[in-house]
């Protein structure tokens, strides 16, 4: 969802995956047993990569920032995107507060997807 832009849909998701747990064992953040073993951890990568996905996204020189992140959401980030770049950000009340891009020369290929 969130490579399509669907923040609604990437979020429900996320959040779902975040919450469901097997049962039976000691630690919430375990999933499982799904085709293999527990603790599946494949579903707390997956969660990993989605979030991040929602906040950075990356084709050629361009970083699209925030192309899937629900309004709704608050969040302090640092990501590293290609050619060796640093994005920190500042996410409140649906606005983009900070942002912070190392080596500043990338600034110029950042896309603020926010609102859009």
């Amino acid at each position: 969802m969130a490579w399509l832009g669907e923040a609604a849909q990437a979020r429900d998701s996320v959040v779902a995956r975040a919450r469901s747990k097997h049962g039976e064992s000691r630690f919430p953040t375990f999933w499982g047993p799904n085709f293999d073993w527990v603790p599946d951890q494949d579903h707390g990568s997956v969660l990993l990569i989605a979030l991040q996905s929602m906040l950075l996204q990356a084709e050629g020189r361009k970083i699209y920032l925030l192309p899937a992140w629900p309004k709704d959401w608050d969040c302090e980030f640092k990501l590293h995107a290609p050619y060796n770049t640093t994005v920190e950000g500042v996410i409140k009340a649906g606005k983009l507060e900070k942002l912070k891009v190392t080596p500043e020369s990338r600034a110029k290929d950042v896309v603020n997807m926010l609102g859009q």
